[in-house]
């Protein structure tokens, strides 16, 4: 157990998708401008970044590995995981339609986003058994969605904080988010 909680916190902070590996960083600050909608986005991306990696993974271990095609992985991963995206896209315009309008082609793009992929090629290529492998794709789910609400809230604060006129806007948001990636290293003891 304590196995599987080492890999949660190695894939959701020490190796944390947006700002240890540097995916889909722009979704970090493009999604993040308030907090309801950032929430939302974390939330489908979530789900969506997790059962790719899943699905993605069964795939290529037990089909493409088999076959010995393992070079169609990138198209096999990219189709899966628009797949995944346009199904889940149209169960929650059903249930949700005021927030698909306000997030807009946002959530479309999640399937083909460079942390889905990203996630998807490094857990693939990992040496991990498949348990371990999926409780990895949690853990990168689960850091990304943390990051992506976190600094939703951050960005708030940030417009209501002292800041010197050269650092408002951009600068202090890109200075946070290397501030809060050398402090996510710090965790690399704990796994």
């Amino acid at each position: 157990m304590t196995n599987y909680l080492s890999i949660i916190v190695a894939a959701a902070l020490v190796n944390n998708l947006l700002l240890i590996q540097l995916f889909g960083v722009s979704s970090l600050f493009y999604s993040t401008k308030r907090l309801p909608q950032a929430v939302e986005f974390a939330l489908f991306n979530f789900v969506v970044l997790f059962l790719s990696c899943v699905v993605n993974l069964l795939i290529y271990r037990f089909f493409l590995i088999p076959l010995h095609l393992e070079f169609f992985r990138l198209v096999a991963f990219v189709a899966t995981s628009a797949l995944l995206t346009t199904f889940f896209l149209q169960i929650i315009t059903k249930r949700f339609p005021y927030s698909i309008r306000q997030q807009g082609l946002l959530l479309f793009l999640t399937g083909g986003n460079s942390a889905v992929l990203g996630s998807t090629l490094l857990s693939s290529s990992s040496v991990l058994a498949l348990s371990e492998s999926i409780t990895s794709s949690f853990g990168a789910a689960l850091g990304y969605s943390l990051m992506i609400i976190g600094f939703a809230a951050l960005r708030i604060r940030l417009e209501f904080a002292d800041v010197p006129a050269p650092f408002r806007g951009s600068a202090i948001q890109l200075i946070t988010a290397g501030l809060v990636a050398i402090s996510l290293l710090g965790f690399a003891g704990l796994t």
